[in-house]
Formats: C-alpha cells, structure tokens, sequence
C-alpha cells in the first residue's frame, strides 16, 4: 500500500536527493521489488523509500541545506557523510557532463535508419542550437564538504527556554521520601530543569509508592501510562506531583464533547497580509522536552478528536499536521499520562454518562494501566487537617463516615472525594449548619437511591456529634500539621486551597 507523502522535494534539492538515495544499499532491490525501473524512478518514490527505511530525517537535512534552511535536529549522525556524498556524486555527475561532446549522428544513431533525408535534415537544423548549448563548457562550482550536527531542540524567539535534562538522578525511594522493599525502590530517576514551568511540590501530598514508581520508572522509558480510578482519587495531582518532584514541565489537556481537532493540533492564521500556522495545544506540548502531558477524561471525547492521541502516541511519536505537510516528533522525554474514570471501556453504570468505547489500539499504546484508589481513613484525616485546620479529631469524624458510607452496597460505584468533604467542611465552617452543608455538598448531586441511603446513615449520627466536635475540640491556629496528607484534588482546587 502507497504510503500518504507528506514531503516534496524542491528543484535546487532533487539532484542531491536522487544522488544520496540511490547510493543506499537497499535502493536497486527495492525498486525492483516495487516493480519500478530505474529509468521511471520519481521524486515520490525516493521519498517512499525513505520513509521506509527510516531516512526521511536525512532527505530533510540534505533540503535544508540546498535551500538554505535550518536542518533538522533529527538527522541522524551518519548523515555527515552522506550529504557530502550526495553533494559529491551530484558534483560528479555535473563533471562528467561537462566534457562530453554531444553530436547529432549520436543522438539520432538508433533511429537514423528510419530517417528519410529529408526529415533527418529537418530534425538536425533543429537540435543544432540545443547541441551547441550542451557542448559549452560546464560551469562546476567547487563544493567544500559539508559536516551536519544535530541541531538542539530550542524554543522559539522570546518564549521560554525548553527543559533540559540535568543529567543528575536520584534513587526513587529517596527522591519521593518513601520506605520500600521493592527493587525499583533503588531505581535511577531523572532530574530536570524546567526554568521555572514545573509544579510546585506539595508538601501534603501522600505518595503512593506502588503507583508513583509506576509512572516514574515508564518515563525514564517515555512509555505511556493509562491511570484508572473514580473522580477525586489523585489521578491529576499523582502526575503533576511527578512533574513537580522530578523538575518537569506539566500541562493538563482536559477533554470534553465539544472538544475539536483544531484545538488540539492548531489552525492557520494570518498577520499584516501574511500567513502562518498558530499550534494547537497539543502539539504545542509535544514540542517541549520532558512534558509531563495529562490527558484529562479523553473518552467523553469523540472517536476523530481520540485519534489524535492515538496517532502521536505510537512508536514513532510523531504526527503529521495534513494542512502544513510537517511531521512533528514528539520531543524527548515526553510522557502521555491519560487520566480516566474507565480503563477504555466505556461505562454501563450511569455513573460516568457521556463516556465512549476507546479504539483498542488507542488503549494498547499505553502499556501501563494502573489503577488509584482512595486514600485509607488516616491519609484523609490528615489531609483534611491539612487543608481545612479542623480539629484532628472532627476530621477522623468526616473520615470515617465517607469510608464507611462508600461500603454501603447502593453506594457501589458512586464518587465519594475528599474534594466534596473540604467543601462540606468549608461550609459548617463559614456558619451553616452541618445538616445543610452535608446537603449542598454531598447529597444534592446523588441519585435518588443512592442519596436515600447515604442520608438516612448523616441523620443517625452526623450533624450534632461533629458540631459538637468541632466547636469542643481545641482548633488550630499554628501552620498544617506536617504529618503525610494528600490533595487528591484537580489542578484548580488544589491550587485555590493553597493561596
């Protein structure tokens, strides 16, 4: 099957191309294959063999430089060479043209035989300019070797430097403060140098060691990571804490059904009478090197905006932009992180409605699918001291509530987030009292059996017995407590409770 060409080659180039292609040890066998004789040999089946034999990287440096653009930094090393052999055989060619003598009676020689004098004399009187023409001397211009480097990968003029790799690393028990008897405990870890586009760390925050290595350990193989889990469980803040930790640039790409491809990939624009191509966002974060890119719930998305990600998050990590023809690779060090409530699935339980079935080869480009949970009922106790400075004990109460009321069998299902207990807390501690916050804040948003349920647990033994103990207990007044918490909130609510 003919491969889509996303590439032309310009006249000042085709000569150096076809010269640099057809020395390739693969070429003659392959065009054979192909059915192709070297006399009908096109620009587009150089360009197909190229991007066969994973050389297309190359034939764009070699046009870059013919027409004085800037290579690309993705030519591979060997091409140092094989452009000056390109510019050499091309040279060559030019040479050997130069001292031959081109006569009529050889240009007709295999025809001369059907010729009647008349219409040889005819044909003659006009080839002799085009023979003159070709029998003047050639000029040959003297082409000094030429040594292609590959090029860093630099933001644009007035944007912000691009991440740099530090070349440090720090073993990932000892980076992420955790105990651990599991062999990726001892694992390298990569630092880098954000210029100042890295997260800032929380110091609340509980790491899970099982699922931060997991994350941890797949970027230092840019492998793709799909986190399961229901809303409020830290599928944001658990990658952006990784970007924090780490010294990583992040940027969360939240999908929704009205999100289109042009968002994502970018549109032309035009500026005082000249055109230009503007990124989506997208694309725009896989330029920069060591992206942490979250992909926020991309099955409420359509099955062409899913593609996209699909695409870019192949082995090849590239995509190509049609309108423009450039294939843009995905920088180094990029990782995808897909954030969703079901593994790819869908949904059947009503609970996340809108959801869609994702292609498998979408699911299957991300090798680790790993799934968070609620924090146990110490990590949200401490988590609410942390971020509302009640009193430890009035938080246990809210703690052990939510833990128990998400066993109840109709509850099965339904989200229960340490989001919804801050903002309860905030609440009663704004003046309402507790029976009506717990209303605004939980209850409201259930459906009828499940807010039934949960309701008739509150009125048992929820309003009085927590006012009470949060107007009996002692309230803080110095700074959170510094015992291990976790957010376990999106990026804004985290970010408005710690302004």
């Amino acid at each position: 099957m003919t491969q889509q060409i996303t590439l032309s080659i310009p006249t000042a180039a085709r000569g150096l191309v076809r010269a640099y292609i057809k020395q390739q040890a693969g070429f003659d066998a392959w065009i054979a294959k192909m059915g192709i004789d070297s006399r009908d040999v096109r620009n587009v089946h150089l360009i197909e063999f190229a991007e066969a034999h994973g050389l297309i990287e190359n034939v764009k440096a070699i046009i870059a430089k013919a027409t004085g653009q800037k290579a690309s930094p993705f030519a591979t090393e060997s091409l140092n060479e094989a452009v000056a052999e390109a510019y050499a055989a091309n040279t060559k060619k030019v040479a050997d043209m130069s001292t031959a003598t081109f006569t009529f009676d050889a240009v007709v020689a295999d025809i001369d035989a059907f010729l009647s004098p008349v219409v040889r004399k005819s044909l003659e009187n006009a080839l002799l300019p085009v023979l003159d023409a070709a029998n003047k001397p050639a000029v040959v211009q003297t082409v000094e070797k030429i040594v292609v480097k590959d090029a860093p990968i630099l933001a644009p003029a007035g944007q912000v430097p691009y991440a740099v790799k530090t070349g440090a690393t720090i073993p990932f028990a000892k980076l992420f403060s955790v105990r651990t008897s599991m062999p990726y405990g001892q694992k390298p870890i990569s630092l880098w140098e954000a210029h100042g586009l890295s997260p800032r760390v929380d110091p609340f925050f509980v790491v899970d060691a099982n699922v931060m290595a997991t994350l941890a350990t797949a970027a230092e193989h840019e492998t793709n990571v799909w986190m399961v889990g229901p809303s409020g469980s830290g599928k944001t803040t658990t990658p952006e804490q990784f970007a924090a930790y780490t010294g990583r640039p992040f940027v969360k790409i939240a999908f929704t059904k009205q999100t289109e491809v042009n968002e994502l990939v970018g549109n032309p624009g035009a500026k005082d009478g000249s055109t230009y191509w503007e990124d989506g966002a997208l694309i725009a974060a896989i330029r920069r090197p060591g992206t942490v890119i979250l992909i926020d719930e991309p099955t409420v998305a359509s099955a062409g905006v899913q593609m996209i990600v699909q695409n870019m998050t192949d082995d090849h990590r590239s995509y190509t932009i049609h309108s423009t023809g450039e294939v843009v690779k995905v920088a180094p060090g990029v990782m995808f992180v897909i954030a969703d409530n079901t593994n790819g699935a869908g949904d059947e339980t009503g609970q996340y409605a809108g959801t869609n079935q994702s292609n498998t080869s979408l699911v299957n480009r991300f090798k680790r699918m790993v799934r968070v949970d609620y924090l146990s009922k110490a990590q949200e106790t401490n988590a609410l001291v942390n971020h509302t400075r009640i009193p430890h004990v009035a938080a246990e109460h809210v703690a052990d509530f939510m833990q128990r009321a998400r066993k109840l069998p109709e509850m099965e299902g339904v989200a229960l987030s340490l989001r919804q207990m801050v903002g309860f807390v905030d609440m009663v501690k704004d003046g309402f009292n507790a029976k009506y916050a717990f209303e605004v804040a939980v209850l409201t948003r259930l459906p009828g059996t499940e807010r039934a349920a949960i309701e008739t647990m509150a009125t048992l033994q929820w309003s009085e017995q927590f006012e009470q103990l949060l107007a009996g207990a002692p309230t803080l007044t110095n700074a959170p407590s510094t015992t291990a918490a976790a957010s376990a909130f999106d990026d804004e609510v985290s970010a408005s409770l710690s302004r």
